[in-house]
This record gives structure tokens, C-alpha cells and sequence, in this order.
């Protein structure tokens, strides 16, 4: 092509034409600054697909981010309520009972624990180090800089405003208290190194260890005991406040990006449903959602397992045992050939009495896996 317009230029140039050549590269110009023109087109719409799927990668890594962080919450307010009931109970029964009760052993360690949160922050941190240029939307970005910078490190370590519970009490613990494990392992033949994750759990995690007063007497008539624990109630309580309020507000931000994302990506289905079970009358909502099944738009985890752990949470967390049963029964019929969600149904229907549709429930699981002995041992305990 180019040859072809060096020919043309030099015949106009050797006729003596100057009108007509200069009509030529006046065209020859213009041709190359249209071609110049598409190519900056181009290359802008090359960067614009670009900027567009590194901003959808950005909040897709960064949902994947606060649903984990979600997990965390959740799990350290629960923690942090079952803390709190120990510490009412505590401040009931020393001021009633002038015998030191057992079961309150383990609520006086649970009385000194303490939750903090360790939000998953990679992808932030990313798009802080490059000036948020990444995310497009502006009111996204605006939730995740509260959420990082405000809301998450109040439920930090070290940058929590409430102190810290565990070391508040550490020095009248160290003098007061005497730590007793009623684990009988030390007794037996396993070596340490073979202790399992569940043994190890049970002893330390206040199932079988326990604080006892050195001098229940004193300690249920002691002042200083009496104001560490009223600050102690309060502080957690601001704590629990806290919790809430960034699950409500991390909530948000999760379904804030997936409406962006809606119609733009298929959704992996990560998030799971505890966080609905704050209000009564989301058990219907979820029932509604799991029967969807698995659309384009449905980001929840519907696997068998996470609706068992659903129905758990409700009866043993949240005594809610009518819905708890709703759940159970609603994963027999999304999974009927799984013996596992038909075990679990049974064994809820035997825990509030309803032996004759357990025992209908145990059946089944026995018939679509005649190898499982707990259902097996579940009916024979029965009888």
C-alpha cells in the first residue's frame, strides 16, 4: 500500500501538477490520521473491556473476602452472647446460692474470655495500594473504606475501644481462682502427640475444664469481684452492640456488590444463611430460596451439609425446634437418596419426641446406606 502512494505522490510530482498533489497529501493526511484515530479507538475500548473486568474481578475477590469475614463475625457473637449469659448467671446465683454450685465452674472461665475479629482483607488491601482506581462505583467503594477503616478495627485487638475482658480480670483470676480440667486423659495410655482434635477440644474449651473460687465465701461477698464483673457485663455488651452492627452493615455491602454483579457473572454459592436467622420471620425467606435451587442469581450455599448445620443452629442455638424440623424435613426433599439428611431428621424428630416419624426417618437412612451404624445403634436404643 504504502509503495502504491509513493508511486502515485511522484507521477502528480513529475507531471507538474502541483494542484492535484497537493489534493493528494492533503487526502494522504487525512487517511493516516483516520487511521491513527481508530487505532487510539480501539486501543480506548481494548482498556475500557479491561478497566471493566478488573473491576469485576476486584468485587468478586472482595465479596469472597467479607463472606469470610462474615464467618468470623458470626461465630464471635455467638461466642460473645453464650460469655454474656455466663456472666447474668453468675451475677444470679452468687448473690443466691451460699454453696458454690458446680455448673458454675465453667461459666466463671467463660466469664473471662474474649472474641476478636480477623477480617479477611487481601483484596482491600489491594485496591487501597492502588489508589481504589480499580472499583468504578463509587458508593461501594465508599462502604468498604467505613467497613476497613471504622467498623472492622473496633472489634480488632488492638485497635478495639472496649479493653480487653480476658486480661481484665487475669490478675484476680491468678489470685482467686483455681484452673481444674475434669479430663480423665492423663490417666490413659494415649500419648500426647495422639490426642485428637475433639479431645483436645472438650478440655480446653470450657466443656471440661473450669474455674473454682479459692474461698467461695469471700469471693461471693468480695466488692472488687462484684465491680470487675458489672464493667465486665458492660463492655461486653457494648461488644455485642459492635458485632451486630457490623454484621448488619458487612451484610449490606455483600448484596450492595452482588446487585452490581447480578446478570454480569455467575454467582459461586459461598454465602450461607445464618446471618437471616437474626430475624423470626426469615425461615420462610430461606425455605423459598433453598427450593429455587441452583439459578444464575442464587449465591447461597444449598449444598445437604449446610442445610443440616442450618437446622441444627436453629434447634440447639436459637431453640427454634419447629423450624429447625421445617429445615430438616425441606433437605430430605431436596436430597432424597442422601442417608445423612434423613439420619439428621430422625435424630431431631427423637429429640422433641416424635419417636414413630424418627424411627420412619432412621429407616430410610438405613435403606439408602445399610452400613450406617449410628442410625443402626439410634433404632436398638429405642427399643
Amino acid at each position: 500500500m504504502i509503495p502504491l502512494f509513493r508511486k502515485i505522490r511522484k507521477q502528480y510530482a513529475d507531471d507538474n501538477k502541483p494542484v492535484k498533489y497537493i489534493r493528494y497529501a492533503i487526502g494522504e493526511i487525512v487517511l493516516v490520521v483516520i487511521g491513527i484515530l481508530i487505532a487510539l479507538q480501539v486501543n480506548n475500548l481494548n482498556e475500557q473491556h479491561k478497566n471493566k473486568q478488573l473491576d469485576l474481578d476486584a468485587m468478586i475477590e472482595i465479596r469472597v473476602d467479607l463472606i469470610n469475614s462474615m464467618s468470623d463475625i458470626h461465630q464471635n457473637l455467638f461466642f460473645m452472647r453464650d460469655y454474656l449469659k455466663s456472666a447474668w448467671k453468675i451475677k444470679r446465683l452468687i448473690s443466691t446460692s451460699e454453696i458454690f454450685p458446680d455448673s458454675l465452674g465453667s461459666d466463671l472461665l467463660k466469664m473471662t474470655r474474649d472474641e476478636y475479629l480477623y477480617p479477611s482483607s487481601r483484596m482491600y488491601s489491594t485496591i487501597k495500594s492502588a489508589g481504589f482506581k480499580v472499583l468504578t462505583n463509587d458508593k461501594i467503594r465508599l462502604e468498604l473504606d467505613d467497613l476497613y477503616e471504622f467498623t472492622f478495627p473496633r472489634l480488632q485487638s488492638v485497635t478495639s475501644i472496649e479493653p480487653s475482658i480476658k486480661e481484665y480480670f487475669f490478675d484476680y483470676v491468678r489470685n482467686n481462682f483455681r484452673a481444674v480440667s475434669t479430663d480423665t486423659l492423663y490417666n490413659s495410655e494415649k500419648k500426647v502427640e495422639d490426642l485428637s482434635l475433639e479431645e483436645l477440644f472438650h478440655v480446653g474449651w470450657a466443656y471440661e475444664s473450669k474455674y473454682i473460687p479459692i474461698d467461695y465465701n469471700h469471693f461471693r461477698n468480695d466488692p472488687e469481684f462484684t465491680i470487675l464483673l458489672d464493667n465486665s457485663i458492660r463492655w461486653r455488651m457494648m461488644k455485642i452492640w459492635r458485632y451486630m452492627e457490623c454484621m448488619e452493615q458487612t451484610m449490606e455491602t455483600i448484596d450492595l456488590i452482588e446487585e452490581n454483579l447480578k446478570g454480569k457473572v455467575k454467582l459461586s454459592q459461598i454465602r450461607e444463611f445464618y446471618h437471616r436467622l437474626e430475624k423470626e420471620n426469615e425461615v420462610d425467606k430461606i425455605i423459598d430460596i433453598i427450593k429455587k435451587g441452583d439459578t444464575d442469581d442464587q449465591p447461597y450455599d444449598i449444598s445437604a451439609r449446610n442445610i443440616n448445620g442450618l437446622g441444627w443452629t436453629l434447634f440447639n442455638v436459637l431453640n427454634r425446634k419447629d423450624q429447625a424440623l421445617k429445615i430438616f424435613k425441606l433437605n430430605t426433599e431436596i436430597y432424597p437418596d442422601s442417608d445423612n439428611v434423613y439420619y439428621n431428621y430422625g435424630d431431631c424428630l427423637l429429640e422433641v419426641g416424635d419417636t414413630v416419624n424418627a424411627i420412619k426417618a432412621l429407616h430410610k437412612s438405613i435403606e439408602l446406606n445399610p452400613k450406617n451404624a449410628d442410625a443402626k445403634k439410634m433404632i436398638a436404643n429405642l427399643k
